[in-house]
């Protein structure tokens, strides 16, 4: 079997009892198996497939367009557009995920060493069995895992937005957290299980104990398990980025329409962790590889409304590349990632497109994006708004995505909820703020 990229290489952690804590961290850690997409931070953008570089809203326009805090036409006194944001927690892993988990959660490999443990105590027909038995439901799951991508992106953070009058602005605090990285499993594992199998199925039926074949036999004359004798190995990386920001915006007037621009300086830390693993380790440490790094960063937006409703806008998040070593060597980037918005806003519809205007280029060796959203939010009542969105990946290595959310405000409480799924993906997000 060739290597494959992905980012938690759970199919090969699955084969030994000390790989299952590597399940844990990166689980924990899921992250987006392309390159590092413009970004979702909220569940409004996640519920509008990502469509909010012109049509994102004051309490969301510091994660994606700075600018769009100055299209405000009220003094904040006067208003209750200000909005204080905590949680607000949105997230996204492949399918798959969940048949990791219940790995983890079943402990196969350790039923399996549990097996032969008390078949080496007592060879027979129903011991054989219950090594057949655990063998077969670990190979379904590295049937299941070895071809697939698992993938996820989880941010998390709180945020204090305030538009005023042709002005605006934000402070925030987020992590972001991807992980990735690549398995290496033989070909000779695989079959070494398959004859494993095999032989041990013959005791089971009722054969002699000593058909085994001599090199699945110990030097004490006890059947060995088999993920012993594996050459799998697991390389993961990860970069979990948290921000510091303050979004700053001011709109200008040119031939009678609006005209912002929006500066979100920020201060990041970087922690990047890499770490090389085998069937050897018995114990799993991914913070041992950490190296942090602290930058200064920013991102750009300007947008244009015209005749009171329709937006032209562009943005681009963390205008200054960067370039972060793990402590093996493996170097993660960070580069400029332009996007391009449209939207019609009013008080009942805003609809809103979005383009990215070049692939966004990898962070290490994985597969770049390049993605098209297109977001609907319907406002019957003040107090609700229904969201849809859709988003493609013009590099055609995506499925679609559809995505759908809810708002809902009383009084000053608003709490926000979304959901979006493909083929391979689930995403969900949620939000608690409050109006000022």
């Amino acid at each position: 079997m060739s290597q494959k990229s992905v980012f938690f290489a759970p199919h090969m952690a699955l084969l030994l009892s000390g790989m299952r804590p590597l399940l844990y961290v990166l689980i924990a850690l899921s992250a987006d198996a392309g390159a590092m997409s413009f970004g979702v931070f909220d569940p409004r953008g996640q519920a509008m497939g990502g469509a909010t570089v012109a049509a994102a809203s004051w309490h969301q326009a510091q994660y994606y367009n700075p600018a769009l805090l100055a299209l405000h036409e009220e003094r904040e006194q006067d208003s209750r557009d200000g909005r204080f944001v905590f949680p607000n927690l949105v997230a996204q892993a492949d399918n798959s995920a969940e048949g990791v988990a219940d790995a983890v959660t079943n402990e196969l490999d350790q039923q399996l060493a549990d097996a032969v443990n008390a078949f080496n105590s007592d060879p027979t027909q129903q011991t054989a069995g219950e090594v057949v038995s655990s063998s077969r439901e670990l190979q379904t799951l590295l049937d299941d895992l070895a071809n697939t991508d698992i993938t996820a992106d989880a941010f998390v953070g709180f945020s204090v937005s305030e538009p005023s009058l042709l002005e605006g602005g934000a402070f925030y605090f987020g992590v972001r957290t991807l992980a990735f990285g690549s398995s290496d499993i033989p070909e000779d594992d695989l079959r070494l299980l398959d004859r494993y199998i095999d032989a041990v199925e013959i005791v089971a039926s009722g054969g002699d104990p000593a058909t085994i074949p001599a090199d699945l036999i110990d030097g004490n004359g006890n059947l060995i398990d088999p993920t012993s004798q594996f050459n799998s190995t697991a390389d993961l990386s990860a970069i979990s980025i948290s921000e510091w920001a303050v979004a700053m915006a001011k709109q200008i007037e040119v031939y009678g329409q609006a005209l912002s621009f929006g500066i979100t300086p920020k201060v990041m830390r970087v922690d990047v962790f890499r770490e090389t693993t085998n069937f050897d380790d018995s114990e799993f440490s991914f913070s041992d590889s950490q190296r942090s790094y602290v930058n200064l960063n920013a991102d750009l937006g300007v947008a244009l409304e015209l005749f009171d409703h329709y937006r032209l806008a562009f943005a681009v998040k963390d205008v200054v590349p960067e370039e972060f070593e793990a402590s093996n060597g493996l170097l993660l980037q960070i580069k400029p990632r332009p996007r391009l918005g449209l939207a019609y806003v009013n008080d009942w519809i805003t609809v809103g497109v979005d383009v990215d205007l070049a692939e966004n280029e990898p962070l290490a060796a994985e597969l770049s994006t390049q993605e098209t959203s297109v977001g609907l939010e319907l406002s019957p009542w003040q107090s609700f708004d229904l969201r849809f969105g859709y988003k493609q990946d013009m590099t055609g290595i995506r499925d679609d995505v559809l995505s759908g959310g809810v708002a809902y405000q009383t009084g000053r409480f608003v709490f926000e909820l979304s959901y979006a799924r493909s083929s391979l993906n689930t995403g969900a997000g949620m939000q608690f703020g409050w109006a000022f």
